[in-house]
């Protein structure tokens, strides 16, 4: 796959990157991140999902969750 990037942010990129580091590897090194955190989101969008099928397998609901929190900080305060 090719990807082109807009001449514009090609010569800002080329402008910003500090010598040794090549353009080149400064969008590979973004992409990779951006993958990262895309990964990460997947993940807690999962494990959100996966909470919220728990919580209605049990019968608890959002106001139960919120309520038992509020307890929580209060014993600790």
């Amino acid at each position: 796959m090719r990807v082109n990037i807009p001449d514009t942010l090609a010569a800002e990129i080329e402008r910003l990157v500090p010598a040794p580091r090549s353009p080149e590897d400064f969008v590979l090194e973004a992409v990779r991140e951006k993958l990262s955190w895309e990964d990460r989101r997947r993940q807690f969008c999962r494990l959100s999902d996966e909470t919220r099928a728990a919580m209605v397998a049990k019968g608890l609901t959002e106001a139960d969750i919120l309520k038992d929190f509020k307890d929580f900080r209060h014993e600790r305060s």
